[in-house]
């Protein structure tokens, strides 16, 4: 006799709702306004200084993690395939 095949239980699909997106605005005006009172009105500043930065990181994250990725994963390739010696 074969034993039974397991399966997961099916689980009902997640519900979707708009409070947790709300909550982050509210997040994010709160950190805001925060980071407005304790930067003295360079906050303005403070947003375009970090701005710069993650624009930097993802100029990196496309070239040494999209393109040298393509490049390196080519090399790989040519290396399984059977060569003639």
């Amino acid at each position: 006799m074969e034993p039974p095949e397991l399966r997961r239980p099916d689980l009902p699909p997640p519900r979707r709702s708009v409070l947790s997106i709300l909550l982050a605005f509210v997040l994010l005006g709160l950190a805001s306004a925060v980071l407005f009172f304790l930067t003295l009105g360079a906050f303005g500043q403070v947003i375009a200084i970090g701005g710069i930065i993650l624009l930097v990181i993802g100029f990196h994250y496309l070239v040494w993690g999209w393109w040298l990725g393509k490049i390196i994963q080519a090399e790989e390739q040519e290396m399984d395939e059977p060569g003639e010696d």
